[in-house]
């Protein structure tokens, strides 16, 4: 009998670590930097600007270089970045930088 307890036991605990371990690999840190479309577009609205300010300026050395500022991400670069995201949500947000950069120069 205390056998039969041990081993259940024993597989109840086991299974109760590999659920914990399995929910642990699929849980991962979103940031900006690996974000993707379909995250972007269920952020709450006010991190939209910020976030979309941070993709787009990043990697910019602010030396006279080019850069776009909070304002014009607020009016223009927020709903371009979510309209694309809309077209392709499994797209990285960092992939659509460079189309995004593109339109605004127009």
């Amino acid at each position: 009998m205390t056998n039969k307890f041990s081993l259940a036991t024993a597989g109840v605990l086991m299974a109760a670590a590999m659920a914990t371990a399995s929910v642990g690999a699929v849980t991962k840190e979103v940031t900006p930097k690996n974000m993707n479309c379909q995250q972007f577009i269920d952020l709450n609205p006010q991190a939209l600007v910020p976030v979309t300010f941070w993709m787009l300026n990043e990697d910019q050395d602010f030396k006279g270089g080019d850069y776009i500022d909070f304002q014009e991400t607020e009016t223009t670069a927020v709903p371009l970045t979510v309209d694309l995201c809309k077209k392709h949500p499994q797209s990285e947000l960092s992939k659509i930088k460079d189309e995004i950069k593109k339109e605004l120069k127009k």
